[in-house]
């Protein structure tokens, strides 16, 4: 069996810009005794001084970032060991100061981009709960994460549907398929954190309950866009049977064109689901100047059609 070997290889380090001026003496002195072995003794020392003193005054002292010492040449370690035994107190170089202070800035930007990110994705979601038609739970998906953390999935504690037949399983992802093979893996419920996922929140504005009916179809919704706009009647030609027509288009070849497109068929269709109704009590005026009886969306329809 072959052995393995670790080598450790030390990166370049930067030019120091020690802001000390007993630096030199200092060095000078380190490179003397690095002549020798360092010895067990000289890292254990080496190491209480750099538990002692703290990373930051190491790096005053060495004039750049201090890593770490495993990460630096012995004459680092050395050159610590005689600034202790002098009781050195060297100021951080301004370079570093300067680049902590940009950093500093540039962390407390990111946590401010954050914090208004967060912000606005609770007023999304805030809209979007105002009109669902059940509460909705937040929970995290604890199996899977990546460079932005783990996705914020949603979950409702019935069965919902979607479009004219998907179904979405109580307790599980609104965005999960049912029967999924490998399933989400969703932790507790998160308080005041909005949904991340944007194909849950996406069915957030689109489930609806069991016993709630379908949505409209584009034919469906284009029948009662013309329901509203008041072009619609029963008429009842002569002896003919009543018809409901689309008085905003003529006839052809029937009544010289004004009773109107005949569209008994799709409003029918709408009547149906509850959407819409037809006024028997009274006769009005259409827009092709016949007399019939005005069609008009029920509050289901109008709530389908806006929806």
């Amino acid at each position: 069996m072959s052995r393995r070997i670790v080598v450790t290889a030390l990166l370049p380090q930067p030019d120091p810009e020690p802001a000390y001026p007993e630096y030199e003496d200092v060095r000078k002195e380190a490179r003397g005794r690095d002549a020798g072995p360092i010895g067990g003794h000289n890292i254990a020392r080496m190491e209480d001084v750099i538990q002692r003193r703290g990373g930051d005054w190491c790096t005053a002292v060495l004039g750049r970032h201090f890593p770490g010492l495993r990460h630096v040449p012995s004459v680092d370690g050395f050159t610590l060991l005689v600034a202790d035994e002098r009781g050195l107190e060297p100021k951080l170089p301004e370079s570093i100061v300067k680049a902590r202070a940009a950093e500093e800035a540039r962390r407390k930007d990111r946590e401010a981009q954050a914090a208004a990110k967060l912000e606005a994705e609770k007023r999304r979601w805030a809209l979007v709960t105002a009109s669902a038609p059940v509460p909705f739970t937040v929970r995290e998906n604890t199996r899977h994460t990546d460079a932005g953390g783990s996705l914020r999935h949603l979950t409702a504690a019935v069965d919902l549907r979607s479009g004219r037949s998907r179904l979405h399983k109580a307790n599980s992802a609104l965005c999960e398929t049912p029967g999924r093979t490998n399933p989400l893996h969703l932790g507790d419920p998160l308080e005041d954190l909005p949904p991340t996922c944007k194909r849950c929140i996406e069915y957030a504005g689109l489930v609806r309950t069991l016993d709630a009916p379908a949505p409209p179809t584009p034919g469906e919704a284009a029948t009662l866009r013309l329901i509203r706009s008041g072009a619609v009647f029963t008429m009842r030609p002569g002896r003919g049977q009543p018809t409901i027509r689309d008085t905003s288009e003529r006839s052809h070849g029937t009544a010289w064109g004004q009773l109107g497109r005949k569209v008994d068929a799709a409003v029918k269709r709408v009547e149906k689901k509850g959407w819409a109704t037809v006024e028997t009590d009274a006769y009005r005026a259409t827009l092709l100047g016949s007399q019939g009886q005005l069609w008009r969306l029920t509050d289901a329809g109008t709530a389908a059609l806006e929806g």
